[in-house]
């Protein structure tokens, strides 16, 4: 073997440790400012729950905000890039209320830290100018993907889509969801799993009787 290959072979696993290690750090970090917000959490307390050392932290993120931006960028869009997903690939026939309430239902279950984290970027943003845009671009790029998705879902279906509001019905679904998950963070049972699902269906049919006019 080459020096070349056996360099190779003994770099893969350091990669593999590190890019595990980092994501043990967003776990844990996600946890943590679930639990205690953004301006009460700490470095410390990040590394503790990791069970790591601060060093290690620094390591792999500069700080406190880099961690809370990395998990803004990489998980905190995950649900709705998932229905976007869904809807998709979905069959063009297909009823799309199980499908959407079966991901709320994820969500509430298992992704409490991530509506967690929303509310808190949200409460950061809504008070610093510059956090503000960012997070206003975000949205943005979120309305757009999933217009898109609901564009071409029309069209596979034979429906005319020139004078739907696209962007209009994505940001309203897209706020829906958002008030749902954060009504659900303080009263569960005003906010039943099924009824993200049931709302979309409802919008979704109302979508498809304007495009057929």
């Amino acid at each position: 073997m080459s020096a070349s290959g056996r360099l190779d072979r003994r770099t893969r696993p350091a990669r593999a440790q590190a890019r595990d290690g980092r994501e043990a750090l967003l776990e844990a970090a996600a946890r943590v400012f679930a639990r205690r917000g953004f301006r009460d959490a700490s470095v410390d307390d990040i590394a503790r729950e990791a069970g790591f050392s601060k060093g290690a932290v620094y390591w792999h993120f500069t700080g406190k905000d880099d961690l809370f931006f990395s998990l803004v960028d990489e998980r905190l869009d995950r649900p709705v890039r998932e229905a976007i997903a869904v809807l998709e690939s979905a069959p063009p026939g297909e009823d799309m209320a199980p499908r959407a309430s079966a991901l709320f239902a994820d969500l509430l279950q298992r992704r409490r830290d991530l509506m967690l984290l929303d509310r808190e970027y949200w409460s950061l943003a809504v008070r610093d100018p510059r956090l503000r845009v960012r997070y206003a671009e975000r949205q943005r790029e979120l309305r757009r993907a999933l217009a898109g998705a609901l564009r071409a879902r029309v069209e596979h279906l034979g429906q005319p889509v020139a004078d739907v509001p696209m962007e209009e019905i994505a940001a309203a679904l897209l706020a829906l969801a958002h008030g749902l998950t954060h009504d659900r963070l303080v009263d569960a049972d005003a906010v039943p799993e099924h009824l993200l699902g049931q709302t979309f269906a409802l919008i979704y049919a109302g979508l498809i009787a304007r495009a057929d006019r």
